[in-house]
C-alpha cells in the first residue's frame, strides 16, 4: 500500500530504536542487569509502542506492551536477567522488526510465532523470583519504590538512611505564636523522629537573654517515606528561620531516576530539581535572591552559578545537582543534533549524485571549449566554476559516506547466537568503526562479511576444551577492522583459530577436480581454493556451513564492487581475510592516458608516478617485461599488446616502439605491489563519472566501468587491482611453464 511520509519516518525511527535495543540487550548480558542499560531497552520499547499508537497500529501496540511489561518487571527486580531471557527478548525484538517491516504491506505478523513468544514472555513474568537474586532496579515515576528497594549511593553527604533536618528558629518565632512541640508532632505524623539534638550555641549570657525571643535550633534525624516538599511545608509559615532538609542516602537513586524520566525539553537547573522534588520552591527562591544580591554587589557571575550556591548552602546534595546538570547537557546535545542532522531519502541522494555527475561531464566540455577561445574573462569564470564543481562533488559524495561501524556492530548479535549454537566461547573486537564508506558499498558488503564471519566461527575457532589443550584462551576472538588505503578501504576479518591447512586444501581440491594432479600452486593459490564453487572441507553439513556454497558468491559480490579479497593464514595461529573496496562507486579523480588513439582512465589515487623512459630503458623494455628503475626491478605491461591479446615478437615490438614512441610509462601501486604500464600519451587529470559497462560486458575483467570525457568521447576506466592480479597470475603461469620445460630438458639430457 502507499504509505505517507509520517509513517515512513515512524518505520525508520523504529528500526533505529530496535537496533539500539539489540545493542543494549547484548550489553545487558555482559553487564549483568545494569540499571542504565535496562532503562535504555525499556525506553526503546515504550517509544515504539507510543508511536504506533499515533497511527493506530494495534497489533504492534499489543505485542510491544507484553515486552514492555517484562522489561518493567526486570527494572523492578521481579525478574532476574538470564541468558535464556535475553534470547527470548532478542527474538521478540526481531518479531517487532518484522511487524514494522510489514506496515507497508498490511502484514500483521506471523501469529504462530507471536503466540509462542507471548507464551515464553508470560512464563518469565509469572515465574517471579526473589528480588535478592538480581541487582536493584530504578523506580518508575508512576510507581515509586519503598526505601528498602532503592539503590544505595556511594556518596558520603549523608551517612544515614534518614532525612537530615537542620533548623535554626528565628528570634521572633515565639512572638508569632509558634509552639516547637507542634513541629515535632507534625514530623511524627510523617514518620519516626529517630533523633533530635538541641543546638544551644545561639543562647546569650543570662544578662542579654530576652524572654520573648527564641534562640533554639535542632539537628533532627527523621525516618520517613514522605517527599521533601511535604517536610518543608511544616516550617513554611515561619519567618526568619534557617532550614536545611537533606534527603536520605537511599533516595539518591530515586531522584536520579526521576531526573532521567523528565521530558526531553530544555529546562533551567532549578526547574529540574523542583519537578523531581529534590528542591522546594522556597529554597530555590532563597538561592536566586542570593545570586542576585551577589551579582549586584559586583561578584563575578561565574561564582554565582545556581548549582554551586545550592551545594554551598547545603540545600541539595552535590550528586543530585550533577545529575540535573547532566540532564541539561544531554537535552542540549540532542537538540543540537536534531538541528544539525536532517533525514533524507536515499533515492534523492542518488539523484543528486547523478546530477552532479552530469554537471562534471558538462563542466569538462565547457572547459575544453573555453581553452579554444582566447577570452580571459571566460577562462577565469570557467576556472571558478571548475573549483566550485569540485567542492560540490566532494560534498555530494560525502553525503553518501557512512561509518562502517554501523555494519560491524550488527555482528555482535550474529556471534552471540552462533557461538551459543556451536557451544563455543567467542568474542568480537572492532577497530576502525568510524572509517567511512559509500552507502552503496556498505549495503552490498553486509552479506559477504556475514559469510566470512560464519565460516571463521564454524571452521576457524576451536572448541573451548581444544583451545585450552593447545595453550590458548578458552574464549576465541574474531576481529573486524577497517582502514583507508590509497583511495580504497581495507576490511580485515581476523580469527585466532586453527588456521588453514594448505595440504588438506590441496588434497580436497584434487578430490573435487578443481586442481589437476600434477598442477603446482603457490600457497596463496591454495588458500584461494576455498572460493571455488562447491569447495568445502567440512565433514558434516550444519546450519552454519559445510555445503560448499557461499564463498564463491562472496568473491563474486566483492569483485562486482571493484574489490578484491585475499587470504593469509598460519596453521595453529589463525586466519586473516582481507577485503579491499573502493571508497565510492560514483565519481573519482582520474588520470587520462591514450593507447592507440583510445582514451583510458586510471584512478588517480593509485598512480604512483609517470615517467618518460630513457633510450636504455626503452631498449630494456623491448627485450624484457621489466625495466630497472632507481636500482629496482619494475615489472611492465605493454597495454597495447595486453588489450589486443595478440603475441608480438621482439622485432615488431621494437618497430612499433620507434614508430609510435611508446616511451611513456605510468607506475601504479596497489596493496604494496607496483607495476609499470606503457602508454602512448599522458593526457592529464580528469574528474571521471563512473558508469557501469552493462550486461553485454559482464564477463570482461580489467575494467571498472566507463566515463564520458569533455570531448564527448567514451573512455574505459581501468580496474588496477584486478589488472595487477591478472598480470601476477600470468607471470606465475609463465614461471611454471618455464620450470616444466627446464625439468623436461634435463630429463631428455639424462636419457641421452
Amino acid at each position: 500500500m502507499e504509505i505517507d511520509e509520517n509513517i515512513q519516518i515512524f518505520i525508520s525511527e523504529g528500526e533505529e530504536l530496535l537496533q539500539d535495543m539489540e545493542d543494549a540487550l547484548l550489553e545487558l548480558e555482559a553487564s549483568d542487569n545494569d540499571d542504565e542499560v535496562l532503562g535504555k531497552i525499556f525506553r526503546a520499547a515504550h517509544t515504539i509502542k507510543g508511536s504506533a499508537g499515533l497511527f493506530g497500529f494495534d497489533h504492534i501496540i499489543h505485542f510491544t506492551h507484553i515486552v514492555e511489561n517484562v522489561l518493567d518487571d526486570m527494572r523492578n527486580c521481579l525478574i532476574p536477567t538470564s541468558s535464556e531471557l535475553i534470547t527470548v527478548l532478542m527474538r521478540s525484538r526481531d518479531y517487532m522488526s518484522s511487524l514494522l517491516a510489514g506496515v507497508s504491506e498490511d502484514f500483521e505478523g506471523d501469529k504462530s510465532e507471536e503466540a509462542e513468544l507471548k507464551q515464553l514472555l508470560t512464563a518469565f513474568k509469572t515465574g517471579v523470583t526473589d528480588p535478592a537474586t538480581c541487582a536493584p532496579a530504578q523506580p518508575d515515576t508512576a510507581k515509586p519504590l519503598a526505601q528498602d528497594q532503592l539503590q544505595q549511593s556511594d556518596t558520603d553527604s549523608t551517612e544515614t538512611e534518614h532525612y537530615h533536618i537542620s533548623l535554626r528558629l528565628g528570634a521572633d518565632t515565639f512572638r508569632q505564636g509558634f509552639d516547637p512541640a507542634s513541629m515535632f508532632r507534625q514530623l511524627a505524623d510523617l514518620g519516626e523522629v529517630k533523633e533530635a539534638v538541641l543546638i544551644p550555641q545561639r543562647l546569650p549570657v543570662i544578662d542579654d537573654l530576652d524572654p520573648e525571643s527564641c534562640y533554639l535550633g535542632w539537628e533532627i534525624a527523621l525516618k520517613s517515606d514522605a517527599k521533601k516538599e511535604a517536610i518543608s511545608e511544616i516550617f513554611g509559615f515561619l519567618e526568619g528561620c534557617e532550614l536545611t532538609v537533606l534527603a536520605p542516602q537511599s533516595q539518591f537513586a530515586e531522584y536520579k531516576h526521576l531526573i532521567e524520566q523528565l521530558p526531553e525539553e530544555e529546562m533551567a537547573l532549578g526547574q529540574i530539581l523542583l519537578q523531581t522534588g529534590s528542591l522546594t520552591s522556597d529554597e530555590l527562591q532563597m538561592v536566586l535572591n542570593q545570586q542576585k544580591e551577589n551579582i549586584e554587589a559586583g561578584e563575578l557571575p561565574s561564582k554565582n552559578l545556581t548549582g554551586d550556591l545550592l551545594v554551598e548552602n547545603k540545600v541539595v546534595q552535590e550528586e543530585i545537582v550533577v545529575e540535573a546538570l547532566n540532564k541539561q547537557i544531554k537535552v542540549r546535545e540532542q537538540k543540537q543534533k536534531a538541528l544539525t542532522f536532517v533525514k533524507v531519502d536515499s533515492e534523492k541522494l542518488d539523484k543528486l549524485i547523478n546530477l552532479v555527475g552530469e554537471l562534471v561531464i558538462n563542466g569538462a566540455k565547457l572547459d575544453q571549449i573555453s581553452d579554444g577561445i582566447a577570452n580571459e574573462e571566460l577562462n577565469e569564470a570557467m576556472e571558478g566554476m571548475t573549483l566550485a564543481l569540485e567542492d560540490l562533488r566532494e560534498i555530494a559524495l560525502g553525503l553518501r559516506m557512512v561509518p562502517i561501524g554501523i555494519t560491524f556492530n550488527r555482528f555482535h548479535r550474529v556471534i552471540r547466537d552462533i557461538s551459543q549454537e556451536l557451544d563455543k566461547k567467542i568474542k568480537l573486537e572492532i577497530y576502525g568503526a568510524d572509517t567511512e564508506l559509500d552507502k552503496t558499498v556498505i549495503e552490498k558488503i553486509g552479506d559477504p562479511l556475514m559469510h566470512l564471519i560464519r565460516n571463521s566461527l564454524d571452521h576457524g575457532i576451536e572448541m573451548p576444551d581444544e583451545r585450552i589443550r593447545l595453550g590458548k584462551p578458552a574464549e576465541g576472538t574474531v576481529t573486524l577492522q577497517a582502514q583507508h588505503e590509497a583511495g580504497y578501504i581495507t576490511i580485515q576479518i581476523i580469527d585466532d583459530g586453527k588456521g588453514l591447512d594448505a595440504d588438506v586444501l590441496l588434497q580436497k581440491g584434487k578430490e573435487k577436480g578443481i586442481v589437476k594432479e600434477n598442477q603446482e600452486l603457490s600457497r596463496q593459490d591454495i588458500y584461494n581454493l576455498i572460493f571455488a564453487a562447491g569447495f568445502s572441507t567440512a565433514t558434516e553439513v550444519s546450519n552454519i556451513s559445510g555445503r560448499g556454497v557461499g564463498m564463491d558468491v562472496v568473491r563474486r559480490n566483492i569483485e562486482s564492487l571493484r574489490g578484491n579479497v585475499f587470504i593469509d593464514s598460519e596453521l595453529g595461529i589463525g586466519t586473516t581475510i582481507t577485503i579491499q573496496l573502493p571508497l565510492t562507486l560514483a565519481i573519482i579523480d582520474g588520470f587520462n592516458v591514450s593507447i592507440d588513439a583510445e582514451s583510458y582512465i586510471f584512478p588517480l589515487d593509485m598512480v604512483h608516478e609517470c615517467l618518460t623512459l630513457t633510450p636504455s630503458q626503452v631498449e630494456e623494455a623491448g627485450q624484457h617485461d621489466y625495466i630497472t628503475l632507481r636500482n629496482e626491478v619494475l615489472p611492465i605491461v605493454h597495454l597495447q599488446e595486453y588489450f589486443n591479446n595478440d603475441p608480438i615478437d621482439d622485432a615488431q615490438r621494437q618497430q612499433e616502439s620507434e614508430s609510435k614512441r611508446r616511451n611513456n610509462i605510468v607506475v601504479v601501486q596497489f596493496s604494496n605491489k607496483k607495476i609499470g604500464l606503457i602508454v602512448d600519451e599522458l593526457l592529464g587529470e580528469v574528474q571521471a563519472v563512473i558508469k557501469p559497462l552493462g550486461q553485454v560486458f559482464k564477463g570482461l575483467s580489467g575494467f571498472a566501468g566507463f566515463t564520458i570525457l569533455g570531448s564527448g568521447l567514451v573512455a574505459l576506466v581501468l580496474d588496477v587491482p584486478s589488472l595487477i592480479k591478472r598480470v601476477v597470475g600470468d607471470e606465475h603461469q609463465r614461471f611454471d611453464s618455464l620450470k616444466k620445460k627446464s625439468i623436461q630438458s634435463k630429463g631428455n639430457r639424462n636419457i641421452h
